[in-house]
């Protein structure tokens, strides 16, 4: 007569139990998917020294589709045609402290002093090793936000810079 198996998952291996209630584990691997964490990450301005930044809002990349239809097409729905690629901007914060040239950037620029930068912002694992790389392209400060300062409150005073984007890359690191 064969046991009759019940199944179940406790622990690193799969247990088996026989009628007898004599228990078999299975030992398996098990793989670990989880996500990063949003929290170690590196900003570098220009192949400048790292930047200490508290948050980084990566652009958005979209595609536009432009519809299109010849006079002498058989059908009369038109056809989706990859359009320009736009990017939302970048937006860097950090504290303030006495570094100021991110103002110092943007006062340039709104002076007349057309300065594009690339910047690199490298996502890090728990062992602080790179793995995923966005290079921003051509990016110009078009807004500065000044803190927010207040007498009743013991926050930290976050400066905030927004950038133009003209192109982004991503490369993923194994």
């Amino acid at each position: 007569m064969a046991p009759s198996r019940l199944i179940s998952y406790a622990g690193p291996g799969l247990q088996t139990w026989t009628k007898s209630g004599r228990c078999i584990v299975s030992r398996m691997a098990i793989f670990k998917n989880n996500p990063y964490g949003g929290f170690n990450f590196n900003v570098v301005v220009d192949g400048s020294e790292p930047a200490a930044f508290s948050t980084v809002i990566l652009p958005t990349v979209e595609i536009d589709v432009v519809e299109y239809r010849d006079g002498s097409d058989r059908t009369s729905q038109p056809r989706q045609v990859v359009g320009l690629t736009k990017y939302t901007n970048l937006v860097l914060k950090r504290g303030v402290a006495s570094r100021p040239d991110l103002w110092q950037w943007f006062d340039q620029v709104r002076q007349g002093t057309l300065d594009r930068r690339d910047i690199i912002v490298t996502l890090l694992n728990e062992e602080r090793n790179p793995v995923v790389v966005w290079k921003l392209r051509r990016c110009l400060p078009i807004k500065y936000v000044g803190p927010t300062l207040s007498a009743g409150e013991s926050d930290v005073a976050i400066e905030e810079i927004e950038l133009a984007v003209e192109g982004l890359e991503i490369e993923q690191i194994s």
